[in-house]
């Protein structure tokens, strides 16, 4: 056996895992107007007619959530709470989401 732990092995992986992604200041962040247009390119439908079900898709995920619930919604990905804190009357938590190759796969290609 080598001299270095799986728990060694594990932190050097994610933080690989981290340095391949974008530091979340430089993320482009995705308005809920832009999410609107989005879907309704993809459904076809006018933003009107989609409003009220994103608004309430996106309340019951927020409640799911806060209520501490695992989501497991494909092609989303399951998602589970891995830290939760409060900060400045402000509640943050921190999730951890996991995709299936396929589900990504198929995601970028419904943007093409």
């Amino acid at each position: 056996m080598s001299g270095h732990s799986r728990v060694d092995g594990d932190d050097r992986l994610s933080r690989q895992r981290e340095d391949a992604l974008p530091e979340p200041a430089n993320a482009t962040v995705l308005q809920k107007r832009q999410f609107l247009n989005r879907i309704a390119q993809r459904t076809g439908q006018r933003n009107a007619d989609i409003r009220n079900i994103v608004e309430a898709t996106l309340a019951e995920l927020g409640d799911a959530i806060a209520a501490g619930q695992t989501l497991a919604l494909p092609p989303l990905g399951r998602a589970r709470i891995n830290r939760q804190k409060d900060v400045s009357g402000s509640e943050v938590i921190i999730l951890r989401l996991r995709r299936r190759k396929g589900d990504i796969a198929s995601s970028a290609q419904d943007e093409e």
